[in-house]
């Protein structure tokens, strides 16, 4: 843990896990929904609870991504495949702080949308870099 990459990674990694982890509570009922999918729902219907649950499979999928670019999983950290996956996921969390900034919920608004922010950052920081 010694180059920005590293770090980069660490952070991107922390905070993907930290989504997973929260689309996770929200697929088995919790009542955080006031910080997702627009926060209309305390506790999420059935339909968005398993919105939730494939979220939480794919934000795995990006902590794997993010941990291969960096070198620090697997040996495939220099592919095209990772390299254009991490772009995709630059995009993807812009794109959701852009519609979290515009969220009439205050948590998604004040709290996921400056997560996506560092998670577009950090993965685009990590891209540059390696």
């Amino acid at each position: 843990m010694n180059t920005i990459s590293d770090w980069m990674a660490l952070i991107a990694s922390a905070g993907i896990l930290c989504l997973a982890v929260f689309q996770i509570l929200l697929a088995v009922g919790r009542p955080y929904g006031a910080a997702a999918f627009g926060g209309t729902h305390t506790v999420l219907p059935p339909r968005l609870r398993l919105a939730s649950a494939v979220s939480s499979v794919l934000f795995f999928g990006a902590l794997v991504v993010v941990l291969v670019r960096a070198g620090l999983f697997g040996v495939a950290g220099k592919s095209t495949f990772v390299s254009v996956i991490t772009w995709i996921f630059v995009a993807v969390f812009g794109l959701s702080a852009i519609a979290n900034i515009a969220s009439r919920s205050r948590w998604e608004r004040y709290l996921m949308a400056p997560i996506a922010v560092v998670l577009a950052t950090s993965c685009a920081v990590l891209s540059l870099l390696q």
